[in-house]
């Protein structure tokens, strides 16, 4: 971006959606709003979670410590902020950060179809948590 400044290009950045990784073992991972964040904010919301434990691509690997937060607008479900601990979440956290680019909605996650086995696959289960829905927590 800075590059295409110099070359006097007109750029926006959308700051809400630049990702946030740590790259410990295991790995973290944001993209947008907190809980605290969202509700400082006024918005009403609901939160989806779906611990790693319960991905069989991580039950495969052995690397089953960590989980996928969602949090989502209880109006109009639209994703407010994705949050990952785990493996893989430095690579997952770009789906998030997509997904709130273009103002997606946790419908929109669910309906989504994801390669299996893969890890993301949590985001999908953590999409269904929100709505009370995720099915392969032990």
């Amino acid at each position: 971006m800075v590059a295409e400044l110099i070359m006097g290009e007109r750029m926006t950045m959308d700051f809400r959606t630049i990702p946030y990784c740590v790259y410990t073992n295991p790995e973290l991972a944001s993209v947008g709003l907190t809980e605290q964040d969202a509700e400082m904010k006024g918005y009403k919301i609901k939160v989806g979670k779906f611990p790693m434990y319960g991905n069989g691509k991580s039950v495969i690997t052995g690397n089953v410590r960590g989980m996928v937060k969602i949090i989502a607008d209880e109006n109009t479900g639209e994703v407010l902020g994705i949050h990952i601990a785990g493996n893989s979440a430095t690579e997952l956290i770009a789906s998030g950060a997509v997904a709130m680019r273009l103002e997606a909605t946790v419908q929109e996650l669910i309906t989504t179809i994801y390669a299996h086995p893969t890890v993301g696959e949590a985001i999908h289960e953590a999409a269904e948590s929100v709505f009370g829905r995720a099915i392969h927590i032990p």
